[in-house]
């Protein structure tokens, strides 16, 4: 074993949004950026309609970006951020439904890596009710999916966003 420790290379902080219409997500994008600093890159919008999961909470018509904010970070600022998240989305809360669904994640070189409070076998836990989960990894220049991928982050649009990103950081080291 080492005698130090070698520090984690920062990562890119990503949020994905989901709201109904265009005009509420870039509404969280903006009060986001607020929280975590500005947005430098942002996926296209597109509809929500993989699954109808959501629907009955936040109603018909919803659709998802992604964005990446502010300076790189540290990855273990994971937890912390998808605290805030939490908090974001109950501020904005009606009648206990979400208006907005956010889930925040890290994308690095070698993968994307989300944080939920949904517990699962393939799920490590990183705080008291949170887990992370690598969704994607980056493997023969893509990011590819896992079994428990959910579909929109299988899409080629978002993939492309990501290795836009993904350039961007590698130019940064």
């Amino acid at each position: 074993m080492p005698l130090d420790l070698v520090t984690d290379e920062p990562v890119a902080f990503l949020c994905a949004v989901m709201a109904s219409g265009p005009e509420a997500v870039q509404q969280a994008f903006d009060d986001l950026a607020g929280e975590f600093g500005e947005i430098r890159a942002r996926s296209p919008l597109f509809d929500f309609d993989m699954t109808d999961y959501y629907e009955a909470e936040m109603g018909p018509g919803l659709c998802k970006s992604l964005a990446w904010f502010g300076p790189a970070v540290a990855p273990a600022e994971l937890s912390a951020r998808k605290q805030a998240t939490i908090t974001f989305e109950r501020d904005r809360a009606q009648q206990d439904r979400r208006t907005v669904n956010v889930d925040p994640g890290l994308l690095s070189t070698n993968s994307l890596v989300l944080a939920t409070t949904k517990a699962s076998g393939h799920r490590i836990c990183i705080a008291p009710g949170l887990w992370a989960e690598v969704t994607l990894m980056f493997e023969k220049g893509a990011y590819r999916p896992q079994p428990w991928t959910y579909r929109d982050y299988q899409r080629q649009d978002v993939g492309a966003f990501l290795l836009d990103v993904r350039r961007q950081l590698t130019m940064a080291r």
